[in-house]
């Protein structure tokens, strides 16, 4: 089982003696802002000069839907920069927000100030039909006669932290929140502005130099690639044997070039827990391998859940005649290396070599579906990542085309720079969120909506894949429809294999023919060779 990032199971409600906290949307008259007390400027880019990595911990507070928690937040993720104007920037300044600018502090001695209201994200209400500048602002806690809390502006608007011997940040003030807030002109307040917190934000910082140093491979081992099954898809890590040392990297889809290194005894791989993996940027956490018992606990509400502890290492049964590893005691992908703050937890894996014949055709498609509706037309198709063997294939050579009676299908594809390509072949992971859709549960399921001027009487689709040698190897077709004509297009038998040479008679891959020589053959055995210039 894999489940996601910790704030959707962070911390508790708010107990004991303290306030209970409201879904923070109640409007709060403040303190008078002039227009020096907040800057509407986002900083999103690292200012000149000398960066530093912190590792934050803090009470940190989230909102969901319903209420307000908070809790322990370890691990978390800032950078820190010596500006040459002066200041010191400090980025992703609210542990639960995630949003990648930077703030600047004043440096006063032995404490780094920040004076007034920052604004670090802008987002839009699609409610309101207007755009809300999101600010980052000291504030404090508030209570009312029903013992219901939420965080205000503080009068002064200056959040200070202390800098320690060895450089370590903390709140000089531990009850004070870096909190996330949005405002507006009152009219009916003269003269001040009401200030919204969002449910977002840290007290109780403390930020010290990160000290994660990740595993490296020693120099001049053989790499061999394997498959790791996670419980939710297939994934290529890569696996290296050095007498009892096991390496291997790409158990955390996160970070998967990280490296985590085990011991071999007795039909066994152990890897000890606290191997740092790296800084995972996407969640703005840094992440840890460590091995985790897995029980099962009865919820409030009846529901059996799983549940994590801390161990000192992830145990895999090995077969190493097969090679295969299957996990014994599970793991985590951990934010610190010796307590529990989960980010990912992993209970269910195993990883495999495979032997596959590069020759091996892709699995074709199947389920597919057309529709017609007001949305338009569209096919859904599963579409498998796996070769007619079982062995499982890269998505980043796998490739599918589509055809509407028999006519191939062009599509404009923008890649990551923004530029256009009118092309037949379509990325496996290709996902525009308009025309192209690819269910982030299950990666197999893709939608694409089609363009046609006519009745559709079939739909025919394939799988290419750029095989381990360069060439293309193509899938059965897969049709919706009509099937009379399931093995020609437009009358003609369609290729089961392309290769590509250049001019001097030597194979190249598709990327890379220019002017090249295409070789295709087809099922009835006939070879057809045709000059070809990609551009």
């Amino acid at each position: 089982m894999l489940m996601k990032k910790i704030f959707t199971i962070l911390g508790a409600l708010v107990a004991g003696g303290l306030a209970t906290f409201a879904n923070p949307v109640t409007y709060a008259p403040q303190v008078k802002m002039n227009a020096a007390s907040y800057d509407d400027e986002i900083i999103f880019e690292a200012p000149e000069g000398e960066l530093t990595w912190l590792d934050r911990s803090c009470d940190g507070f989230v909102t969901g839907h319903f209420s307000t928690t908070h809790g322990e937040i370890l691990g978390s993720i800032v950078q820190k920069v010596e500006g040459e104007d002066g200041y010191v920037y400090l980025s992703h300044m609210a542990s639960e927000y995630p949003v990648d600018t930077w703030t600047r502090f004043e440096r006063a001695g032995n404490t780094l100030v920040m004076e007034g209201v920052h604004a670090i994200y802008r987002e839009y209400d699609e409610y309101e039909d207007l755009e809300l500048t999101v600010y980052l602002a000291p504030m404090k806690l508030v209570v009312n006669e029903n013992n219901v809390g939420t965080f205000m502006v503080t009068d002064d608007c200056r959040y200070v932290l202390n800098i320690g011997e060895d450089g370590t940040l903390t709140s000089a003030d531990p009850d004070i929140l870096l909190g996330v807030c949005v405002h507006t002109p009152d009219p009916e307040v003269e003269g001040n502005d009401v200030w919204i917190w969002k449910g977002f934000g840290d007290r109780n910082i403390k930020m010290e130099a990160a000290k994660g140093e990740p595993i490296s491979l020693p120099e001049g081992l053989d790499v061999a690639n394997w498959v790791m099954f996670d419980g939710y898809q297939n994934n290529f890590v890569q696996v290296a044997i050095d007498g009892d040392d096991f390496y291997v990297n790409g158990v955390d889809r996160s970070l998967p070039d990280a490296w985590i290194k085990g011991k071999i005894a007795d039909g066994k791989v152990t890897f000890p827990s606290g191997q740092y993996l790296g800084a995972d940027m996407e969640i703005f956490y840094y992440s840890y391998f460590c091995g985790a018992e897995f029980s099962e606990e009865e919820n409030e509400y009846g529901e059996l859940i799983s549940v994590a502890s801390y161990a000192d290492s992830a145990i895999f049964d090995y077969d190493p005649e097969i090679g295969k590893l299957t996990l014994e005691r599970g793991y985590i992908i951990n934010s610190t290396p010796r307590k529990l703050f989960a980010l990912y937890f992993y209970d269910n894996v195993w990883i495999a070599m495979q032997h596959r014949n590069p020759e091996t055709a892709p699995l074709p498609p199947y389920a597919l579906e057309y529709f017609y509706d007001y949305l338009g037309q569209s096919v859904f198709f599963m579409l498998p990542n796996t070769d007619e063997e079982g062995n499982i294939l890269n998505v980043d050579n796998l490739y599918y085309e589509i055809y509407v009676n028999g006519e191939l299908q062009y599509f404009d594809i923008t890649d990551e720079d923004w530029n256009v390509e009118n092309t037949s072949r379509i990325p496996y992971m290709y996902d525009d969120w308009e025309d192209f859709w690819v269910a982030s549960e299950k990666p197999e399921d893709h939608t694409v909506y089609l363009y046609y001027d006519g009745e559709v009487e079939n739909i025919g689709i394939r799988s290419i894949y750029v095989n381990e040698n360069g060439e293309d190897v193509y899938s059965k077709m897969a049709y919706w429809g009509d099937t009379s004509s399931a093995n020609e297009i437009n009358g003609e038998q369609i290729p089961v294999s392309v290769k590509w040479y250049d001019l001097q008679g030597r194979q190249v891959s598709r990327q890379n023919a220019g002017v090249a020589v295409k070789v295709a053959t087809y099922s009835d055995g006939r070879v057809v060779r045709s000059k070809i210039i990609s551009k």
